[in-house]
Protein backbone atom coordinates (compact mmCIF):
# COMPACT_ATOMS: atom_id res chain seq x y z
CA UNK A 1 0.00 0.00 0.00
CA UNK A 2 1.37 3.40 -1.17
CA UNK A 3 2.00 6.06 1.47
CA UNK A 4 -1.28 8.73 1.94
CA UNK A 5 -0.44 12.37 2.92
CA UNK A 6 -0.20 12.57 6.49
CA UNK A 7 -2.16 15.32 8.19
CA UNK A 8 -2.08 17.29 11.33
CA UNK A 9 -4.10 20.04 14.04
CA UNK A 10 -3.97 22.13 16.67
CA UNK A 11 -6.31 21.51 19.34
CA UNK A 12 -6.61 24.94 21.62
CA UNK A 13 -7.50 24.57 25.01
CA UNK A 14 -8.71 27.28 26.70
CA UNK A 15 -8.36 28.40 30.53
CA UNK A 16 -12.39 26.76 31.31
CA UNK A 17 -10.73 23.30 29.74
CA UNK A 18 -12.67 24.22 26.43
CA UNK A 19 -11.95 23.13 23.13
CA UNK A 20 -11.67 24.81 19.76
CA UNK A 21 -13.58 23.44 17.22
CA UNK A 22 -14.42 24.37 13.60
CA UNK A 23 -16.84 23.28 11.25
CA UNK A 24 -16.15 22.40 8.08
CA UNK A 25 -18.38 23.04 4.70
CA UNK A 26 -17.24 20.40 2.68
CA UNK A 27 -17.87 16.63 2.52
CA UNK A 28 -19.80 15.72 5.78
CA UNK A 29 -19.72 19.02 7.32
CA UNK A 30 -18.46 17.64 10.81
CA UNK A 31 -17.29 19.57 13.57
CA UNK A 32 -13.32 19.33 13.19
CA UNK A 33 -9.99 20.01 15.14
CA UNK A 34 -7.85 22.58 12.99
CA UNK A 35 -5.88 21.44 10.75
CA UNK A 36 -5.44 19.46 7.57
CA UNK A 37 -2.88 18.09 5.22
CA UNK A 38 1.30 18.39 6.08
CA UNK A 39 2.54 19.66 2.24
CA UNK A 40 5.84 18.52 0.96
CA UNK A 41 8.67 19.91 2.39
CA UNK A 42 6.68 20.82 5.35
CA UNK A 43 7.09 19.64 9.41
CA UNK A 44 3.97 18.21 10.76
CA UNK A 45 3.94 21.31 13.43
CA UNK A 46 4.22 24.03 10.66
CA UNK A 47 1.40 22.51 8.77
CA UNK A 48 -0.70 22.27 11.93
CA UNK A 49 0.62 26.06 12.63
CA UNK A 50 -0.43 27.58 8.95
CA UNK A 51 -3.97 25.09 9.07
CA UNK A 52 -4.51 26.90 12.09
CA UNK A 53 -3.68 30.57 10.54
CA UNK A 54 -5.52 29.55 7.32
CA UNK A 55 -8.95 28.52 9.40
CA UNK A 56 -9.20 31.04 12.17
CA UNK A 57 -7.23 33.19 11.51
CA UNK A 58 -4.82 32.99 14.89
CA UNK A 59 -1.40 31.89 15.92
CA UNK A 60 -0.95 29.08 18.84
CA UNK A 61 1.86 29.94 21.48
CA UNK A 62 4.11 27.11 22.88
CA UNK A 63 2.50 24.34 21.14
CA UNK A 64 3.24 20.71 22.62
CA UNK A 65 2.59 17.35 20.92
CA UNK A 66 -0.77 15.35 22.13
CA UNK A 67 -0.58 12.74 19.78
CA UNK A 68 0.36 10.45 16.66
CA UNK A 69 -2.24 8.51 15.28
CA UNK A 70 -1.44 6.05 12.42
CA UNK A 71 -4.65 5.16 10.04
CA UNK A 72 -3.44 2.18 8.33
CA UNK A 73 -6.49 1.76 6.28
CA UNK A 74 -4.90 4.81 4.65
CA UNK A 75 -1.24 4.31 5.63
CA UNK A 76 -0.71 7.52 7.43
CA UNK A 77 -0.02 9.78 10.60
CA UNK A 78 -2.15 12.12 12.13
CA UNK A 79 -0.07 14.48 14.62
CA UNK A 80 -2.33 16.13 17.05
CA UNK A 81 -0.94 19.48 18.74
CA UNK A 82 -2.18 21.15 21.78
CA UNK A 83 -1.68 24.42 23.25
CA UNK A 84 -3.25 26.75 25.64
CA UNK A 85 -2.56 30.45 24.54
CA UNK A 86 -3.27 31.86 20.97
CA UNK A 87 -2.32 35.36 19.54
CA UNK A 88 -5.12 36.90 17.56
CA UNK A 89 -8.96 37.33 17.04
CA UNK A 90 -10.92 34.17 15.73
CA UNK A 91 -12.23 34.57 12.22
CA UNK A 92 -13.18 32.25 10.11
CA UNK A 93 -13.07 32.08 6.36
CA UNK A 94 -16.56 31.05 5.08
CA UNK A 95 -15.14 29.35 2.32
CA UNK A 96 -13.97 26.09 4.03
CA UNK A 97 -15.39 26.90 7.89
CA UNK A 98 -18.34 28.90 8.53
CA UNK A 99 -18.60 28.82 12.32
CA UNK A 100 -16.29 27.95 15.31
CA UNK A 101 -16.40 27.69 18.98
CA UNK A 102 -14.75 26.56 22.44
CA UNK A 103 -16.45 23.35 23.65
CA UNK A 104 -16.70 21.35 27.09
CA UNK A 105 -15.09 17.59 26.30
CA UNK A 106 -18.40 16.55 27.82
CA UNK A 107 -20.70 18.66 25.04
CA UNK A 108 -19.33 18.25 22.09
CA UNK A 109 -20.96 19.54 18.85
CA UNK A 110 -22.61 17.11 16.32
CA UNK A 111 -21.88 16.27 13.50
CA UNK A 112 -17.86 15.19 14.83
CA UNK A 113 -16.30 11.97 13.79
CA UNK A 114 -15.40 9.56 16.95
CA UNK A 115 -11.74 9.68 15.85
CA UNK A 116 -11.86 13.67 16.35
CA UNK A 117 -13.79 13.41 19.81
CA UNK A 118 -10.84 10.48 20.72
CA UNK A 119 -8.19 12.88 20.16
CA UNK A 120 -9.87 15.91 21.90
CA UNK A 121 -10.33 13.34 24.85
CA UNK A 122 -6.58 12.46 25.27
CA UNK A 123 -5.24 15.34 24.68
CA UNK A 124 -7.45 17.37 27.67
CA UNK A 125 -7.26 14.20 29.70
CA UNK A 126 -3.19 13.51 29.26
CA UNK A 127 -0.34 15.13 30.23
CA UNK A 128 1.83 12.88 27.89
CA UNK A 129 1.74 12.27 24.22
CA UNK A 130 -0.35 9.38 23.08
CA UNK A 131 0.52 6.87 20.30
CA UNK A 132 -2.41 5.00 18.80
CA UNK A 133 -3.66 3.27 15.78
CA UNK A 134 -7.10 4.26 14.96
CA UNK A 135 -9.93 1.84 15.65
CA UNK A 136 -11.62 2.21 12.31
CA UNK A 137 -13.97 -1.05 13.27
CA UNK A 138 -15.63 1.71 15.63
CA UNK A 139 -15.07 4.53 13.46
CA UNK A 140 -18.34 6.37 13.40
CA UNK A 141 -19.81 10.03 13.01
CA UNK A 142 -21.82 10.96 16.48
CA UNK A 143 -24.71 12.73 15.18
Amino acid sequence: MEKSQDASGIILIDQFNRVLLVHQTYGRKVWSIPGGMVEPGESAWQAAERELKEEANIAAEAIELAGVYFQPHRNRYIYTFKAFKYVGDIQVDHMEIDEYGFFDIDSLPRPISSFTAQRLRDAVTSSKAIFKEEDRANYHILE
